[in-house]
């Protein structure tokens, strides 16, 4: 059933999410600073990225092999049609993890698509490596290759460190912000990491969002937070307390 647009709901809506999300992204920022040192290239990579300390030459040689056959896997194939090889030392020129806005876009019509952004979920990249960009060279007919490359190298080399860092995910996940991988539309099967949060967000029905894009010109939406979302909030360490206590032998 289509949904009636109510101009004042809307906006309470709007200013509900921005509010949270807000609070939820810096939340989530800090976690991510304070965690920035277990996701390092340098103490896993040593000699073989440019600048880093010598390391431990085994283990530097074992993350190296994997990491170029990460990079193979994915250069070559599309969008990417890379044929350059990995130079060595590797140029990481950023090793600072941020978090950028998750995208995606949403068809309307045959002829119409928005681009759709989530407040309680994030791309998780280097500094000065935005996923917007990102897509922008893939797109250009006239890109260059070797910032195409540095783009890739610095997201695989992310997607490497943090599905090396064991016992993050854990942690992470404790703390109602978990990391998943995922493929995002537009860049093959290029695996990116996303940040969650406690709260999800949902899209109204299409009329609504098309009315919205029609009011404000604009050709982006936001998804929404619902008024209910903080009470049906998933509280994963009380519910494992409650199984707990149920499953304590009964007074005899």
């Amino acid at each position: 059933m289509t949904q009636s647009f109510d101009v004042e709901t809307f906006i309470q809506a709007r200013k509900r999410t921005r509010v949270i999300s807000d609070l939820l992204r810096t939340k989530a920022s800090d976690h991510l600073s304070t965690l920035a040192p277990l996701v390092r290239p340098q103490p896993l990579f040593g000699e073989y990225l440019q600048g880093a300390p010598r390391g431990s030459g085994r283990e530097s040689q074992h993350h190296f092999k994997a990491f170029r056959t990460l990079f193979d896997k994915h250069a070559g194939a599309q969008p990417f049609n890379l044929m350059n090889e990995l130079d060595i030392p590797l140029n990481v020129t950023s090793s600072t993890p941020t978090l950028f806005a998750l995208e995606y876009d949403l068809a309307l019509t045959t002829d119409e698509r928005i681009s759709v952004s989530s407040p309680v979920r994030w791309v998780v990249g280097y500094a000065s490596f935005e996923p917007s960009r990102f897509r922008e060279v893939i797109g250009d007919p006239n890109r260059s290759n070797a910032e195409l490359q540095r783009f890739l190298v610095h997201y695989l080399m992310l997607f490497h460190c943090f599905s090396k860092a064991e016992g993050l995910g854990r942690l992470l996940r404790d703390l109602r912000f978990p990391i998943s991988f995922q493929r995002l539309e537009g860049f093959g099967d290029l695996p990116f990491c996303i940040m969650g949060s406690p709260i999800d967000a949902t899209l109204p029905d299409e009329s609504i969002i098309r009315q919205s894009t029609e009011i404000s010109g604009s050709q982006s939406f936001e998804e929404l937070i619902d008024e209910d979302a903080l009470d049906t909030m998933q509280d994963d360490l009380r519910e494992q307390l409650l199984v707990a206590m149920r499953d304590m032998p009964p007074k005899t």
